[in-house]
C-alpha cells in the first residue's frame, strides 16, 4: 500500500503567500477590463470575437503562471508517493593515516620497536621509526580497506589520496623521512585537517583517522580540528611515542648545538582527549603489540561491504512538479506574447 508523503512540509507555507498575488491578479484583470476602450483601436470593439480571445488569453495567461509559482512551491517541498525498493549497502572503513613529522618526532626514547626486527634489545630507535614501523604492519594486516597518508609539521599535507591500492601507501611509508615537509613547529591542527579532507561523500564509508604523534602542538587549534572532524562523522584513534621522562631533540644547527637542547615529551593527556572527543581509542605506540591492537580496532569497525537487505520506500515525485511548472510558465509567456502581437496590430 502507498503512501504520500512531504519531505519538507514547512515549504509549503509559501503557497500562502500566493494569495496576495491572486488577490493582485483579480484586480489587474477588472482595470484590464475598464481600459480595454483604451488599449485597442473602437473599430476593433465592435468585434466580440476579438475582445473575448483577448479576455481570455490574459485569464489563461495568468492560470498557467499561477500554477507554475504553485507547481514550484510543491516540487521545493518534496513530495513522495508510489513505492519503490531501495537496496541498502554497507561499507568498509576508510582510513586516513596521519602521521607527525615534527622534530620531536626524531627523537630516540623508544625501545623494543617490534618483535621481528632484528635490532638488538634495549636499542632505541626515534619516535618517528617506530610510527612507521607500526603503520607499515597496520597496513599490511589490514586487506580490503581504503588507506591515504597525510603528513605534518608546521603545516598537513595529504601525501597519498585514499586508495585500496596498499602499495601505494607501502612504498611511501617506507621512503618516508623527516624532511619529506618543509617548515618548524608542530601544528596538529593542520595535519587533522588534512587528513579529514581525504574523506569524499561519493564513498559512503565509515571515516577514521588514526594520529601518530607525540601529543605536542605549538600552534593551531586542536579543539576545533576535533570539533570539525565530529561534524564529518570522522572518528579519530591517536596512537602516542616517546616516553613521559621525555628526551632531548635532535640539534640541526651549528647555532642550535651551542644552545641547550629542549626536551620533548609524549603527551599522552592530549592523544587521550583527541580520542575520546571524537569517539576514538588511544593506543600505546611504546607497546610491542601496537600495530596488533590498531589492526583488531579497524577489523572491528570495517565489515565486508556488500548489500545487507532492502527497503521499501514512498518515491520522489518532485520531476513531475518541475516539468508542470516549466511547462505552464512556457504557455503563460506564449499567451501574453500573443496577447501583445494582438494589440499591436
Amino acid at each position: 500500500m502507498s503512501t504520500a508523503s512531504i519531505d519538507k512540509p514547512h515549504v509549503l507555507i509559501g503557497l500562502i503567500g500566493l494569495v496576495p498575488l491572486i488577490i493582485l491578479a483579480v484586480c489587474h484583470y477588472h482595470r484590464h477590463r475598464s481600459f480595454l476602450g483604451c488599449l485597442v483601436p473602437s473599430a476593433l470593439l465592435e468585434r466580440e470575437s476579438f475582445i473575448r480571445e483577448l479576455k481570455l488569453r490574459y485569464v489563461f495567461s495568468q492560470v498557467f503562471f499561477g500554477v507554475f509559482l504553485v507547481c514550484t512551491i510543491i516540487a521545493l517541498a518534496g513530495p513522495r508517493w508510489g513505492r519503490r525498493i531501495v537496496m541498502e549497502y554497507h561499507r568498509g572503513l576508510d582510513v586516513v593515516l596521519a602521521l607527525d613529522l615534527s622534530r620531536s618526532m626524531e627523537v630516540r626514547d623508544v625501545t623494543g620497536i617490534a618483535a621481528h626486527d632484528e635490532a638488538p634489545a634495549g636499542t632505541k630507535d626515534s619516535r618517528l621509526d617506530r610510527v612507521i614501523r607500526i603503520a607499515l604492519d597496520t597496513v599490511e594486516a589490514s586487506a580490503g580497506i581504503r588507506f591515504g597518508v597525510a603528513i605534518g609539521k608546521a603545516r598537513g599535507v595529504l601525501a597519498v589520496p585514499l586508495t585500496y591500492d596498499s602499495e601505494s601507501a607501502l612504498g611511501f611509508l617506507e621512503g618516508l623521512s623527516g624532511s619529506a615537509v618543509t617548515g618548524r613547529g608542530t601544528n596538529l591542527e593542520t595535519l587533522i585537517h588534512a587528513a579529514s579532507e581525504a574523506f569524499q561523500d561519493a564513498f559512503p564509508a565509515r571515516r577514521g583517522i588514526i594520529l601518530f604523534s607525540d601529543g605536542e602542538s605549538w600552534s593551531g587549534s586542536l579543539s576545533a580540528a576535533i570539533d570539525r572532524v565530529m561534524d564529518a562523522g570522522i572518528t579519530i584513534t591517536a596512537l602516542g611515542v616517546g616516553t613521559e621522562t621525555g628526551g632531548s631533540v635532535p640539534q640541526k644547527t651549528a647555532a642550535e648545538d651551542n644552545q641547550h637542547p629542549p626536551v620533548s615529551y609524549r603527551r599522552e593527556d592530549v592523544l587521550r582527549n583527541i580520542a575520546e572527543r571524537s569517539g576514538g581509542i588511544y593506543v600505546d605506540g611504546n607497546r610491542r603489540d601496537a600495530a596488533a591492537l590498531l589492526t583488531a580496532h579497524i577489523r572491528s569497525l570495517s565489515p565486508e561491504s556488500g548489500t545487507k537487505g532492502y527497503h521499501i520506500e514512498a518515491q520522489a515525485q518532485w520531476r513531475l512538479f518541475v516539468i508542470i511548472a516549466l511547462v505552464s510558465l512556457g504557455l503563460s509567456k506564449l499567451l501574453e506574447k500573443k496577447k501583445r502581437k494582438r494589440h499591436h496590430d
